[in-house]
């Protein structure tokens, strides 16, 4: 199997032994266990009909199903300390920052938005353009990315500070638009470090690597998705701090290959 793969089943079997190991309800732990042995089985399957286009693509699933897995294990919808220690950290942090142009706000906002088909776009022009180890590569630093954001829900619990202060932004046009998105495509708590912004970058590295303006572009765009994350509350800058440095990571490692 690809290494992308040993990732997904190591991430898939650990995080189901943690849930059995530690204090969760009986009914979250059978779910957990249930969508992570599909998946696994799944990864198993598709390695061995090793048809190259679905072994290409189904690391789509792989990732939303990662995603929503840790939410399942969730004991408690909000984090006192760890969320009041963001808010502390937010206030902190966010002095040193900038003001963001009125005029700007609706682009990151745009661009926040971008966060949900940029891995699908970014990873067409690997498919393209790339060769199969551009698309082992890109896969494994946007899988390492997002797991490594995403395993700490259960035990680092928060809510995004937008809904935390009770923002008081008018969620109009696109901010709108996003609100409901995350209504309907979001467990509604806070990843940290921030899963957004980590895959984003993971995303536009790997598009770099077979194509310098692609990854340009795309770049661009993850740059204005971690900026709109902080500015529009979706995320703690540390969070979107921290994204980054994971991104960088998982390049990395992937680049190793």
């Amino acid at each position: 199997m690809a290494a992308h793969e040993w990732i997904v089943v190591a991430y898939f079997s650990g995080l189901t032994l943690a849930a059995w190991l530690s204090p969760r309800p009986p009914a979250r732990r059978r779910q957990a266990t249930v969508l992570a042995s599909v998946v696994v089985m799944t990864v198993f399957v598709v390695a061995l009909t090793d048809l190259r286009a679905l072994r290409a693509w189904i690391p789509l699933v792989y990732l939303f199903a990662g995603y929503w897995l840790p939410a399942l294990l969730v004991m408690s919808p909000r984090g006192e300390q760890f969320e009041t220690w963001l808010d502390r950290s937010d206030t902190i942090l966010r002095r040193w920052l900038p003001p963001i142009p009125a005029a700007v706000v609706p682009l990151l906002e745009l661009a926040y938005l971008f966060c949900y088909p940029l891995v699908p776009l970014s990873f067409i022009v690997v498919w393209i353009s790339g060769r199969d180890l551009d698309v082992e590569r890109f896969w494994l630093a946007v899988l390492l990315s997002g797991y490594a954001c995403y395993i700490t829900l259960p035990w680092l619990i928060s809510r995004p500070p937008r809904m935390r202060r009770n923002s008081a932004i008018a969620e109009t046009g696109i901010r709108h638009l996003n609100a409901r998105v995350l209504k309907g495509w979001s467990h509604q708590f806070n990843t940290f470090p921030s899963g957004h912004v980590a895959v984003a970058m993971s995303a536009a590295a790997g598009a770099g690597w077979v194509s310098a303006q692609a990854g340009v572009i795309v770049g661009a765009v993850a740059g204005a998705i971690a900026v709109g994350a902080a500015a529009g509350g979706y995320h703690y800058v540390v969070d979107v701090m921290l994204g980054l440095v994971v991104a960088a990571i998982a390049v990395a490692v992937a680049a190793i290959l």
